[in-house]
């Protein structure tokens, strides 16, 4: 303990000696050894707070180095998870190539210069003096100083620079639409859950509306999420408006029925999503877990997106504990951004990729074709010397991404015929958003203004349409 008062006193004293301790700080830092460590405490919102373990014969200059070896390890190097009380969240690097670091060595140079920019991204915790005892190792020190550093902040000022990629860059194309709703895990544990009678099979799936009403906290939550990514420039759908306008819907249209009496059920969520025509599903999910006799929490926090035509889940955040914190400050935003962390840029890059894979390759849909005992010959009835499923496999080439669609699979009967994996645009040609039902509508105008062939057209959901050859 007085080796470490003897230290840290020298340290402060040493300060005005700034000119003198810079140039061997330059020098020690030539190679950026450091080490960076996720640290106990609360980062303001679009901060992470960390201990840079710092390398130098002199302790001096180790700490006049922090900041800086703190930003450059954010942008370049990230940081592990810490088992430190309770698990810590990690964090990525902002830039991942460490390639860029010397294709913009220009202006790096001058970003981490004496007095360079990098000093409006970074601030030291308790004046810079160390949190720890600095450890002796050999003949230099290995100081620890907590330094908060601007994530949010720094990585704007990378994509000004464009050394990151905006998001718009990423997805060229549209965008992705996102709408924040709670996991079905978090409604059932909650008591948030509704039935429905799929065709006399009682199903259960979650009661958003009963959710919203009845917890303060789920609103919270989604408003939280809904600002990390409207941060990011995501579209944003909102569940609460979307409920309201499925509200206005007619009773009709919450059950699509055909006159044959087959029938494609909609459970509440598919009629959300053909109401709420969000792009991509974000499910979250969280609980809190008194400690030390409920003076303290910690707040246990997932994710997941799914894309709302597929239920394909195309980017997550596994459960993750957050740092405890006093139950008297206990705050679930701060908390929630807290758990999140260092997950959430992996979480958004995953989201970007995968939504500009589907602008080149078009998004997937089902098809599932019927037509009526009274259509002669059903499906592979002839039209100027083609069968009609032919017809609508010429159709569903010509207006897809590439030509891409699954094989058919036709019914012994050639009543029925199924075709999955149909990549339909995510845009028509008037830049307009398209659904399954959306796309399909060309079909059902092309076989009644060329074949005075008349359908009717239902879908679940926004991936899922099916259609009545014969009459509607």
């Amino acid at each position: 303990m007085k080796r470490y008062l003897i230290i840290a006193l020298s340290l402060v004293l040493g300060l005005p000696l700034f000119a003198q301790a810079q140039k061997k700080a330059n020098k020690d830092t030539d190679h950026w050894r450091y080490e960076l460590q996720a640290a106990v405490g609360q980062a303001p919102h679009g901060c992470a707070l960390v201990r840079v373990w710092t390398y130098s014969k002199n302790a001096n200059v180790a700490t006049l180095q922090a900041g800086k070896n703190a930003v450059h390890g954010i942008l370049f190097m990230g940081y592990p998870p810490s088992m430190e009380g309770k698990r810590i969240p990690g964090r990525n690097p902002l830039i991942a190539d460490r390639e860029k670091e010397e294709q913009y060595e220009e202006f790096f140079k001058k970003f981490f210069a004496d007095n360079g920019e990098f000093q409006r991204y970074v601030s030291y915790m308790g004046n810079g003096i160390p949190d720890q005892a600095p450890l002796k190792i050999g003949k230099e020190y290995k100081v620890p100083i907590l330094v908060t550093v601007m994530v949010d902040e720094l990585r704007k000022r990378m994509e000004q620079e464009g050394i990151l990629a905006k998001m718009e860059e990423v997805v060229k194309g549209k965008m992705p639409t996102i709408m924040v709703v709670p996991s079905a895990m978090w409604c059932n544990k909650n008591g948030y859950m509704q039935a429905f009678d799929n065709q006399g099979k009682t199903e259960y799936v979650p009661d958003y509306e009963k959710a919203l009403l009845n917890s303060t906290d789920l609103s919270v939550a989604i408003n939280t999420i809904n600002t990390l990514m409207a941060n990011r420039n995501f579209p944003l759908k909102d569940l609460e408006a979307s409920l309201k306008t499925l509200k206005n819907e007619s009773a009709e249209d919450a059950m699509m029925t055909s006159k044959m009496g087959d029938a494609i059920a909609e459970s509440p969520i598919d009629i959300l999503r053909r109401v709420a025509k969000a792009d991509i599903w974000v499910e979250i999910e969280w609980f809190t877990t008194p400690l030390k006799g409920g003076s303290q929490q910690s707040l246990t926090y997932s994710m997941n997106a799914l894309d709302a035509y597929t239920d394909v889940v195309v980017a997550g955040v596994p459960p993750t504990t957050g740092q405890p914190e006093y139950t008297s400050k206990f705050e679930l935003p701060t908390a929630m951004s807290g758990a999140i962390g260092g997950q959430f840029d992996p979480f958004c890059n995953s989201l970007m990729t995968y939504f500009d894979q589907l602008n080149k390759q078009g998004r997937a849909i089902k098809m599932r074709i019927l037509t009526w005992d009274s259509f002669d010959d059903g499906l592979m009835a002839e039209f100027d010397g083609d069968e009609l499923h032919e017809i609508i496999e010429d159709w569903v080439a010509a207006n897809t991404v590439n030509g891409k669609f699954g094989s058919p699979d036709i019914s012994p009967s050639g009543n029925r015929m199924t075709i999955e994996q149909v990549r339909i645009p995510l845009q028509n040609e008037k830049g307009r958003d398209l659904d399954a039902r959306t796309w399909a509508r060309g079909l059902q105008k092309m076989l009644r203004n060329k074949y005075s062939i008349e359908s009717n057209l239902s879908s679940k959901g926004l991936g899922q349409l099916q259609f009545i050859i014969g009459g509607k």
